[in-house]
């Protein structure tokens, strides 16, 4: 009885075609960023405002305490629904399409070589930024200025909200053959298959958040060159490279770090949340007889 039950349930998995896995694994990114997003927003907020308002602040806890004073609690969240409308498919796209490429480049028995988890965050990256670029011009303009996502898109066209696509694709993809690998990696290393599913989900967070703090601090100054252009804050027509020099001749090398800790801890736990809520969702389709 129990063998024919064990058939029976073997009989019901069945693998995936690679559009139906990718569509499952987009869902479960787009869950997981959107709950690591609304988690850490008010960090996003503040480093932004210290990237582009130098001077303004001086520091975190100095943006909080003026935002709070002039705007209330409401005022750390400008900018957040353009963010969440565009978290859904950037973190969709980006958990999805390294899982799915990792997973076509494995080796037959299953493991997956550095040069097979580089090329995936490459590709991630490429893929999320197609929706990165606009979301995050869209979303720094709303937080800087606490104008209507509208305003925004009408101020600048469909264009205009490109605008420093070449920093934020430089940026994604150095954060993501940084972070990608190493939490594959830590987590292969650390996940047994005896331990329980809390204990494995610990596992995959921690990996998540330390991974996150190596890959953030790293890319910062991409993302100060890029959170420069979009705000506004450098030449109308300056590209990536008159960019750069434009914030080194004014502030020195170490602009490029301004916001670097924030940025730690932004998307260190944000990475963190994502990863274990992927995870997760993974585990729960494989419960319900689906083979990813």
């Amino acid at each position: 009885m129990a063998m024919q039950y064990q058939q029976a349930e073997v009989q019901q998995r069945r693998r995936l075609t690679p559009l139906e896995e990718l569509g499952t694994k987009l869902a479960a990114g787009s869950v997981a960023g959107v709950i690591g997003v609304s988690t850490c927003y008010p960090l996003d907020f503040a480093k932004t405002r210290l990237q582009s308002q130098v001077g303004k602040y001086t520091g975190m806890t100095d943006v909080f305490r003026k935002v709070h004073a002039k705007r209330g609690v409401a005022g750390l969240y400008y900018g957040l629904r353009p963010n969440l409308a565009g978290i859904i498919p950037e973190k969709g796209l980006k958990l999805a399409v390294f899982d799915f490429m990792r997973m076509q480049l494995r080796n037959k028995d299953g493991s997956v070589p550095l040069r097979s988890e580089m090329i995936a965050a490459v590709t991630a990256a490429v893929a999320q930024v197609l929706v990165t670029t606009p979301m995050e011009l869209i979303k720094i303009r709303v937080q800087l200025t606490g104008n209507s996502s509208l305003s925004v898109i009408r101020e600048l066209g469909i264009r205009g909200i490109y605008k420093g696509y070449v920093p934020t694709l430089s940026r994604d993809i150095w954060f993501n053959v940084w972070f990608f690998p190493l939490q594959a990696q830590w987590k292969a290393r650390w996940i047994k298959e005896t331990d329980s599913a809390q204990t494995a989900l610990g596992k995959s967070f921690i990996a998540g958040i330390c991974s996150g703090m190596l890959a953030a601090y790293i890319s910062t100054p991409f993302d100060v060159i890029k959170t420069r252009m979009q705000g506004g804050a450098t030449q109308q027509r300056a590209g990536m490279r008159e960019a750069s020099l434009q914030i080194y001749r004014k502030e020195g090398w170490r602009a490029f770090f301004l916001g670097a800790n924030l940025r730690v801890y932004a998307i260190a736990p944000l990475f963190g949340i994502a990863i274990a809520v992927y995870d997760v969702q993974k585990r729960w389709l494989q419960s319900l007889g689906f083979d990813l």
